[in-house]
């Protein structure tokens, strides 16, 4: 009789359990439907603020509605305000700066945690002088805004943008503008200069004036390609590592003597440099003189050549070569 006693308190007790726990699962769920209907509605509520703005339906009560009595506001410039008189304010101020006021809903990203709705959207208009935005130059139309709410009203509504809407604060545009036009041309003329360093000690090392290795001043990997008919010009042709070039200036000089190289002029522009110039070299097998202009293309980057292409009348020499 104990045991059958102690059995059936045991199965008394584990019902009882399940049932605490059935129930609390359910309130659970209760919860975060709750959470999840209520979140709905902050969300169709901040949908709302600005639907009324596009529509130019706000000065009216349903548009006051949405607020608490004792919202607080924040607006760049404009400053901080409260309660829907503050809300009524910041309207008419903001009739004041705008011709027209649009707001692109289909671009919006909505963030929703707890009673918390964050905006990041995209608005588009003129400013009271006629200028339209934005430029997609200076101006973006990019803004966010935190709504905190209190039930289904906008209890906090804090906005952050640049109420410079158009871009005509030149003063602020000049400054951040220019340092940048100011770093970029830095940046340019640092690469100018060592486009200028490489090349010239290139040509340095040809000439004869400078002691070094010609192959040292390319890349590992390079676009190297000089034209011509390789089959009587064996230094012609592609190359693609730094080992085939270096291979390229010992057949090269194997193959002619260089009677005069000189060079007219040097484009420099960011990473890439052009070489005008005069050749005149004997082609020893045939043992003939053949006198041409050249371009050559650098590109330098890292302090190391990248592309090299030199361009004669590889025709004529192949036609003056028999």
């Amino acid at each position: 009789m104990r045991k059958q006693a102690r059995t059936i308190l045991a199965f008394a007790i584990l019902m009882t359990s399940g049932e605490v726990f059935a129930q609390k699962i359910s309130n659970n769920k209760e919860k975060i439907m709750t959470n999840n209907s209520e979140q709905n509605e902050q969300l169709r509520v901040a949908k709302s603020y600005y639907e009324k703005i596009n529509s130019g339906d706000f000065n009216d009560d349903s548009y006051f509605d949405l607020f608490t009595e004792d919202v607080k506001i924040f607006y760049p410039k404009f400053g901080f305000a409260e309660g829907k008189l503050g809300v009524k304010k910041f309207g008419q101020q903001v009739r004041n700066l705008f011709n027209n006021l649009t707001f692109e809903l289909d671009k919006f990203n909505f963030i929703v945690t707890d009673n918390t709705i964050v905006v990041e959207g995209v608005e588009i208009g003129a400013i009271h002088t006629g200028a339209v935005f934005p430029d997609n130059e200076i101006s973006f139309g990019k803004f966010c805004t935190v709504f905190e709410f209190e039930g289904n009203h906008i209890k906090r509504m804090y906005c952050y943008v640049d109420p410079d809407h158009a871009g005509q604060d030149k003063e602020v545009v000049d400054l951040l503008k220019s340092e940048n036009k100011n770093l970029i041309e830095i940046e340019h003329k640092t690469i100018e200069a060592e486009t200028k360093k490489v090349v010239d000690e290139f040509y340095e090392i040809q000439s004869g004036k400078k002691q070094g290795s010609l192959a040292d001043l390319f890349a590992d990997m390079v676009d190297f390609d000089l034209p011509g008919n390789k089959e009587k010009f064996p230094w012609t042709g592609k190359r693609q590592t730094k080992k085939e070039v270096e291979d390229y200036f010992k057949v090269l000089y194997q193959n002619i003597k260089s009677l005069k190289f000189d060079v007219e002029y040097i484009a420099i522009n960011g990473e890439n440099a052009v070489a005008v110039g005069q050749l005149s070299s004997v082609i020893l097998k045939y043992n003939k003189v053949f006198n041409a202009q050249f371009v050559n293309i650098f590109k330098i980057r890292n302090g190391k050549i990248v592309k090299y292409h030199f361009m004669e009348d590889s025709y004529r020499l192949n036609e003056e070569m028999k």
